[in-house]
């Protein structure tokens, strides 16, 4: 395949071989950073205030459970498209910035609306919307490492992003407290909390166009060219490739071959969805579970506990990287899948079981910590493992398609958890009993498919 004769020139400096440039990726990671900022506080919140709006019957879990997975159901279909789209956008402000630029804009904007709607309809569409935007800029804003980052550094800056990003998720988590702390009206606490939110996204995003000068892939503001577009991940230059006619991209023959072809991404996918199944249920339950199940007050109590879920991933990003770059990604992951599943036993078993009503904290928080570990360690040698299964030229399309099954265990997640504590409606608030052990489950399986992939290249 022939190369364009007309390289795009980069204009950051390049990376020394053997070498990572930790400043740059930290901003690099800025815009997953905004990323996981929103999606805790709204995770935190957005239950909570279903509460308020739903009838008191018992499918009320059900359709929670419902409304927060439709926010993905879209997500499932436009992330792999965006992320292919990317890696063919020609642009003087290169292939991933603009994707970013305009996802933070519009759900920076939508974000802001949820506080103000109090129509059940109305705040489902809201929703709806937002999660539209957010499907624009996260692909791009997590792929946009691997085109600056060499392969061998890719578990060390996967290792920075995910802590960088977690960041964002202890303060998403933190703006109900902080916002408690303010003279304010209680009214008000919802609108200043989203706000609060919004603003920071925006303020990290204008951080990372600032700092971030992307290869620039085109001449003009934005064009999706129908070559593949390709950057150095140690030069920084980029160049067009010129496909045969029978291997125009389309992203469907794409999604067919690879899994006609790529035995490994097949089970490597089949991982992944059963990693987020387990996960997101929490994630979509856990504000609910925190007050009815371990009695907690408001939401500010529930978000100091996930804090304690939050924080060790941020402590040890860095570490749970280095693990995976000494010992491979594979061995990695099928380690800390282990500990995790080792972590929930405990947890469905005695923790949960005991605190009921009455939570004591410290056993909860310590044994979030024990489940949050292992998870950031599973998260951060993914991704790397990710780009080393896929061509140099479709890192965002893969990147789009692990999205698309990431997405759709968030949709189907909330449903089907939904669906198990409506079936244990009469057990009352005592119902939540369930849920690690479904995490639990979950993750067994998703180990089972991690056995099946083989070590990676590179």
């Amino acid at each position: 395949m022939a190369f364009s004769p007309r390289p795009f020139e980069p204009r950051m400096k390049a990376n020394v071989p053997g070498k990572i440039n930790a400043g740059r990726t930290v901003i690099i990671s800025f815009g997953f950073f905004t990323v996981l900022l929103c999606w805790s506080y709204f995770n935190l919140k957005v239950p909570l205030i279903l509460e308020d709006l739903l009838p008191p019957i018992p499918q009320r879990d059900i359709l929670k459970g419902a409304i927060m997975a439709l926010d993905n159901f879209l997500a499932v279909f436009l992330q792999p498209v965006f992320g292919s789209m990317s890696d063919r956008t020609a642009s003087r402000f290169g292939r991933r910035i603009p994707y970013i630029v305009l996802g933070t804009a519009f759900s920076v904007f939508f974000l802001v609306l949820i506080p103000l709607v109090r129509v059940l309809a109305g705040l489902t569409a809201v929703i709806f919307l937002f999660d539209m935007a957010m499907s624009i800029y996260r692909t791009p804003s997590l792929v946009i490492l691997a085109d600056y980052t060499e392969d061998s550094q890719r578990s060390r800056g996967s290792a920075i992003q995910q802590f960088i990003a977690n960041m964002g998720g202890v303060i998403g988590f933190a703006i109900p407290m902080i916002v408690r702390l303010l003279p304010v009206k209680e009214s008000f606490f919802d609108l200043l909390g989203f706000s609060i939110c919004g603003v920071l996204m925006l303020l990290a995003m204008l951080i990372q166009i600032l700092f971030i000068r992307e290869t620039p892939t085109g001449d003009k503001l934005f064009r999706l060219s129908d070559k593949q577009i390709r950057i150095d991940s140690l030069t920084f230059r980029g160049s067009e490739r010129e496909p045969e006619k029978e291997e125009k991209y389309r992203l469907m023959e794409s999604l067919k071959e690879l899994f006609a072809t790529n035995r490994n991404m097949v089970f490597f996918i089949g991982a992944v969805t059963f990693w987020y199944l387990g996960f997101a249920s929490v994630e979509a339950f856990f504000s609910s579970f925190a007050v009815s199940f371990l009695g907690k007050a408001n939401d500010a109590e529930a978000g100091k506990l996930f804090m304690a879920y939050s924080v060790p991933m941020i402590l040890s990003a860095y570490f749970v990287g280095l693990i995976g770059q000494r010992f491979g990604r594979r061995k990695a992951l099928i380690f800390f899948l282990c500990w995790m599943i080792a972590s929930l036993t405990l947890m469905s078993a005695l923790v949960v079981p005991r605190n009921y009503k009455n939570s004591n904290d410290l056993v909860i928080m310590v044994f979030l910590a024990l489940i949050a570990v292992p998870w950031m360690g599973v998260i951060v040698n993914s991704f790397p493992l990710l780009w080393s299964l896929a061509p140099r030229d479709k890192t965002g399309m893969y990147t789009g398609v692990y999205y698309t099954f990431n997405q759709s265990a968030y949709m189907l997640s909330p449903v089907i958890m939904g669906v198990v504590l409506s079936a244990a409606s009469s057990l009352g608030d005592y119902r939540y009993i369930v849920m690690f052990p479904y995490v639990l489950l979950c993750l067994v399986i998703g180990l089972l498919f991690t056995l099946r992939v083989k070590e990676e290249k590179g």
